[in-house]
């Protein structure tokens, strides 16, 4: 598995919460599309993710790609508990 799965893993529920925050842009992705991020200033990530996801793509599936441009620079978490469970 490639390193960069970690980081898609994150950045597709970043951009989950954006659709749900944003729902006029997210009613502009076709049903069943594949989404293809590119990351400014992230080169080797963006080809990675465009080959890897045009390799499975569905014959007549719509392709978007997300420009992402800007990060926040805090976590979206706010307060957390945390509980130790023994092996």
């Amino acid at each position: 598995m490639s390193d960069y799965s970690d980081f898609l893993t994150m950045l597709s529920t970043e951009f989950q919460r954006y659709l749900i925050e944003n729902e006029e842009f997210a009613e502009k992705i076709p049903a069943n599309a594949m989404v293809i991020f590119q990351i400014e200033g992230e080169d080797d990530f963006n080809r990675w993710h465009k080959e890897t996801s045009l390799r499975n793509k569905e014959s007549e599936q719509p392709v978007i790609f997300v420009y992402v441009k800007k990060w926040r620079k805090h976590s979206s978490l706010e307060e957390l508990n945390l509980s130790t469970v023994s092996a």
